[in-house]
């Protein structure tokens, strides 16, 4: 089987999971909620506080706006990449749960190439997930902004801020696909790639990170924070005279590095897991 054809059928077979299906369905219901109550509670020539709007806040970011003036696009964001961290684990730790996995061997006998081509998979399937969500979601917005808002601030700049903000999401989405994926390779369980990241996020993250401060710029969190907000990731300590002290934990463009080298690394001990240990 050729490569392009191996990928087209992991990509078919990852799409027609219901758990993708579900998941964006439900995705675009809570897109539908929030858009349909917000333009119901929107006036039109209201002030800026009660109305849906699309505005720039800021020189490096774009915004989706409602009551609260909070970044939408940032929070809808957050629930995709949740949904494709759930979506790549299953994509993974399915088969083996099924006891598929060696019959895909079958079709495809060499092992690396399997396995680089489903991370392959899960990262073109998180993108288009996640494109399409964020889609789906500016243009309810933009429609309801347009008949009970204000669309007043979408201008040239607002649509390239935009369109940058989608671009760092869809990386991320891809680097969270493909770091899942991989932990999914090397516990061969849905639920362990789960429970892995859970583990991550409050031992390492939450915990070992706040008794250990050097530990920060090489972890996920302010890198995931520094690029996906495209703004410098801070942390304010004292110094032995008691002055308050600035240090740069991530930059956007480190943050973007470090995520990447996270990704390839795992995504390598996951190809080398699976070409050595058997599929059971």
């Amino acid at each position: 089987m050729t490569f392009l054809g191996l990928l087209s059928s992991e990509v078919h077979r990852l799409t027609a999971r219901r758990v993708v299906r579900y998941g964006i369905c439900i995705a675009m219901g809570i897109i539908a909620i929030i858009v349909v109550v917000a333009a119901v509670q929107s006036e039109t020539g209201a002030s800026s506080n009660n109305v849906m709007r699309l505005v720039s806040p800021g020189s490096d970011r774009s915004s989706l706006q409602g009551a609260s003036d909070d970044d939408l696009v940032v929070q809808i964001s957050i629930y995709v990449f949740i949904l494709i961290v759930g979506v790549s684990a299953t994509a993974i730790g399915g088969d083996y749960r099924a006891g598929t996995v060696g019959t895909l061997l079958t079709w495809e006998p060499r092992r690396a190439r399997l396995a680089a081509t489903r991370l392959l998979t899960v990262a073109i399937v998180a993108a288009a997930m996640y494109l399409f969500l964020i889609g789906v979601f500016i243009g309810g917005w933009w429609t309801g902004a347009a008949t009970r808002g204000s669309t007043s601030g979408a201008d040239s700049e607002f649509w390239i801020d935009l369109a940058a903000a989608a671009g760092r999401g869809v990386t991320v989405a891809v680097v969270l696909g493909v770091i899942t994926a991989s932990v999914a390779f090397l516990t061969r369980n849905t639920v362990g790639a789960v429970i892995v990241w859970f583990g991550y996020l409050v031992g390492i993250e939450g915990m070992l990170a706040n008794q250990f401060e050097w530990l920060r710029p090489g972890l996920i969190g302010a890198n995931f924070a520094a690029f996906f907000g495209g703004k410098d990731v801070v942390f304010e300590t004292p110094d032995t005279y008691g002055q308050s002290v600035t240090r740069y934990i991530a930059h956007p463009g480190s943050g973007l590095v470090r995520l990447l080298v996270i990704a390839m690394v795992l995504a390598g001990l996951a190809v080398l897991a699976f070409r050595r240990r058997d599929v059971t």
